[in-house]
């Protein structure tokens, strides 16, 4: 029999507390929802509107939640299986949408480059536990309507994991999964062996901006897997209880929900919230705050209750460089989303509250996901690992270390940390006296220098780039 760790924050009765909250809010508060597309789709199936706010009933939302899929498989750039997605495996990731890099080569914080996308796709790609990525970096040396396709560009070139994109617009949406078709090969390969996930987000509280539902409508006509992600910042932009928080989140991420299923039936949809945290004496968002990863904890909670797909968040910290703080907040974040069991666990990289993006982080989070996910694989207890023949043979006073029951086990039963030095005190220094950070940076830049992604044929990067410059002409008229 194997252990593995439980983690549960609510009782079944607060879950369902929750629950009944928001289904009220939905129905009593509403929403607003600036796409007179997806008003009228919520109008034909039984949602009420009055004014600006659409009132979305009960049984709409029950139903939806019961259309949705349970669980779904997410590809690679190539078609293999990557991972699936639903129940409490966790997968980790890279985050979207930082304006500044900490530059992995001379420490100098500066504005994102499209370059800088593709170096930390290409770093992502060799690293074992970032299982996916975001491009991480909001390009500032391109156009901002349409930085998607360039860093969309910049990411599927550089890796073959599963990609999850941001975009501007639902065009953008369109077109990133054409560009991804074209990676792929054809768009019936790309609809039944999906490796990208759109991710739109709403303005909380309770506002669903026209061009956030038409990436929703423009991922499910498609069939594409998205997620919808609000982010709300308690007391400022949801109550500043966690519970509240969550309830008002939830609300605008199942109405999310519902546009996509009324609109595409059975379309791959994960959920998630970022409980921020406002630091009260300053007004500044806190994503390393114990709070921050307690309220994603716990929302999980409810959509296991719904058995749904979710969106975690976690390995990013507000401080400014890879520090102590950077190590202490990331690990918190880490083991906390791993042990909620939430599925899709994004923003590995991010510093400075969301600001900056460092591939040190990165490199920094993969090592720390060894060891959580050696605590999340448990203890194995069978008749082999009971030992009990071994410890009769070797007997008081005896050793272990010949034995072929060691020789057999060693590997599984202890994990190997790459970064971490477990030397004496006197090889360490004789090897420079290298700090956690020395020894990360060298890593990135070793990654940047010998490691190839795999190459995509030259007919596809053709495709690609045409599909990408069609995009811009289109979209900056």
């Amino acid at each position: 029999m194997k252990s593995k760790p439980i983690f549960k924050i609510l009782s079944d009765e607060e879950i369902l507390s929750i629950h009944y909250a928001i289904l009220e809010v939905l129905h009593k508060t509403g929403v607003k929802i600036f796409s007179s597309e997806a008003i009228d789709l919520l109008s034909s199936h039984g949602c009420t509107i009055e004014k600006e706010r659409i009132f979305i009933p009960p049984n709409v939302v029950e139903e939806c939640i019961h259309k949705a899929p349970k669980n779904f498989c997410l590809y690679d750039r190539d078609g293999n299986i990557a991972f699936q997605v639903g129940g409490n495996e966790s997968h980790f990731g890279t985050g979207p949408t930082t304006p500044y890099v900490l530059d992995v080569r001379t420490g100098e914080r500066r504005p994102t480059k499209v370059a800088d996308v593709a170096d930390a796709a290409k770093v992502s790609d060799a690293l074992m536990n970032i299982e996916w990525i975001m491009p991480l970096g909001s390009a500032q040396d391109v156009a901002a309507k349409v930085a998607d396709v360039h860093e969309f560009e910049a990411a599927v070139l550089n890796t073959r994991k599963p990609i999850a994109f941001i975009c501007s617009d639902g065009k953008g949406v369109k077109d990133v999964i054409q560009m991804a078709a074209a990676a792929r090969g054809n768009m019936k390969s790309l609809i039944e062996k999906p490796f990208i996930i759109s991710f739109p987000e709403p303005i909380c509280p309770l506002v669903h901006p026209r061009d956030a539902v038409e990436e929703i409508l423009a991922a499910a006509d498609a069939g594409i897997p998205l997620t919808y992600f609000p982010s709300p910042m308690n007391g400022a932009t949801s109550p500043v209880t966690l519970a509240g928080t969550i309830v008002l989140a939830l609300a605008d991420a199942i109405t999310g929900l519902v546009i996509a299923q009324l609109r595409n039936p059975g379309n791959p949809t994960i959920l998630g919230i970022a409980t921020n945290i406002m630091d009260m004496s300053t007004g500044a968002l806190c994503c390393g705050a114990p709070e921050f990863s307690l309220g994603n904890a716990a929302h999980a909670e409810v959509l296991h209750y719904y058995g749904l797909p979710t969106w975690g968040t976690a390995g990013l910290t507000d401080s400014k460089i890879v520090d102590e703080q950077a190590a202490v907040e990331s690990t918190f974040s880490c083991v906390m989303n791993a042990l909620a069991g939430l599925n899709m666990v994004h923003d590995s990289g991010y510093m400075e509250t969301g600001m900056c993006g460092s591939i040190d982080m990165v490199v920094l989070t993969d090592e720390i996901l060894n060891m959580v996910k050696r605590v999340l694989r448990g203890v194995e207890v069978n008749s082999d690992t009971l030992a009990v023949d071994v410890i009769n043979a070797v007997g008081p006073g005896g050793n272990f270390i010949t034995e072929d029951h060691t020789l057999r086990f060693f590997r599984d039963e202890t994990t190997h940390m790459k970064m971490m030095d477990r030397s004496n005190y006197l090889h360490w220094k004789q090897n420079g006296g290298l700090t956690l950070g020395n020894r990360i940076n060298a890593r990135s830049r070793e990654i940047l220098e010998h490691h190839v992604p795999p190459k995509l044929e030259e007919a596809k990067l053709r495709e690609i780039k045409e599909i990408r410059n069609k995009s811009i002409a289109e979209r900056s008229r």
